[in-house]
């Protein structure tokens, strides 16, 4: 029940019907919009909702009532904002008993039949304001145990009989709100990780890539410092008087131009290019033809792979995309070759790399190229 002209929660009304079905004596709710209510002397419990007694016009005898914090009520944390509107009970000269809860701060106030609750109840979401109703009762009515007696007509073994059955009402409760609190928080830290994971995830993703072309500028800087290695020992040599070491230009494009599966060799400005013959592959017990490639050798050391007749879209190769190839673990090795100008060296691991397939580290399938029929 509740008083005319007064907004209480929905939550609050269920639970001050289920008591009064119990125990079979009305019980009323009272919502003041100043914070004062009059107490009322008559057979029903009244409930005033964050209040405190009416102070008495004809004789000032209570200390001046201020607010307190109340972070904590009956063991459940408030609401943000509610925590430091509750009312400090009335002075020691007032009339009535203050009540506290576990942690020994008074949360209610007893006045006859009227019950004042000093905190924001009604301010609580559901169902945590029900809960904190269910725990204000169970906590006044066994101090009004005479009252009830008269006024329900209820001996006391069956009044106490009622109330633990209440009791145990509220412990099931509160029970099952603190696990789904639990819940709650179990899903809301499950979701900050799942989002920390992302989170993380990306910023390694940002690293590997930043890696990989860390990797390709070392790789670069590799080829032209082995190149400056060599050039300064080539100058020791001579300047210790040692006979300078005889040129091998001619026997090495001799040996390029020899090469199985070489159709062209040309050199050119900081470089060779050399154009191959149809390059074949063998896969899954097929042969498949990819073309004819032009390799580019740069003194920089960069390598540049063609598909000079039968590229596919931007793949010169299962391992090559537009003309950069996949070299993966002998990157660093013709690196060297290169820097050494080991033109020869440097051509057969570049050949043996068109003629192999390795599917887990390819960019396409071969079968994107034409089989060979057998």
């Amino acid at each position: 029940m509740i008083s005319p002209r007064t907004t209480v929660p929905g939550t609050l009304e269920a639970v001050a019907r289920d008591y009064t079905k119990v125990l079979g004596f009305p019980i009323l709710l009272h919502r003041p919009p100043r914070g004062y209510s009059r107490p009322r002397l008559d057979r029903q419990l009244h409930v005033h909702l964050h209040a405190l007694p009416l102070r008495p016009l004809w004789l000032d005898l209570w200390s001046k009532t201020s607010t307190t914090r109340l972070p904590v009520v009956l063991g459940h944390r408030l609401v943000e904002g509610a925590a430091g509107a509750a009312y400090a009970p009335p002075g020691r000269l007032a009339q009535g008993v203050s009540l506290t809860d576990d942690d020994g701060r008074a949360v209610l106030h007893l006045l006859h039949s009227n019950l004042y609750v000093l905190f924001d109840l009604a301010g609580q979401p559901e169902p945590l304001a029900g809960l904190l109703f269910r725990k204000s009762l169970d906590l006044a009515l066994p101090h009004l145990e005479a009252w009830v007696c008269q006024v329900a007509a209820l001996p006391a073994p069956r009044l106490t009989a009622l109330l633990n059955r209440l009791l145990r009402d509220t412990v099931r409760e509160e029970a099952l709100l603190r696990e789904s609190a639990r819940t709650r928080a179990r899903e809301a830290y499950a979701e900050q990780q799942r989002r920390r994971l992302r989170e993380e995830a990306g910023f390694l993703e940002e690293e590997v890539r930043a890696t990989e072309r860390m990797l390709e500028e070392l790789s670069c800087r590799l080829t032209a410092e082995a190149r400056h290695l060599a050039a300064c020992r080539q100058r020791l040599r001579v300047l210790e008087g040692e006979a300078a070491q005889s040129p091998r230009a001619a026997d090495d494009l001799a040996r390029l131009q020899g090469m199985v599966g070489v159709r062209e060799v040309e050199p050119y400005a900081g470089g060779v290019r050399l154009v191959t013959t149809p390059i074949e592959v063998a896969h899954a017990g097929t042969r498949y033809r990819l073309g004819c490639f032009q390799i580019d050798l740069a003194e920089t050391g960069a390598i540049t792979v063609r598909n000079l007749t039968d590229p596919y879209g931007l793949y010169d190769h299962p391992h090559v995309w537009d003309g950069r190839p996949c070299l993966g673990n002998i990157r660093e090795g013709l690196a060297k070759l290169v820097a050494e100008y080991q033109w020869v060296a440097a051509a057969e691991v570049l050949l043996d790399f068109l003629r192999t397939v390795t599917p887990r580290d390819w960019y396409v399938p071969v079968t994107h190229w034409k089989a060979v029929p057998a």
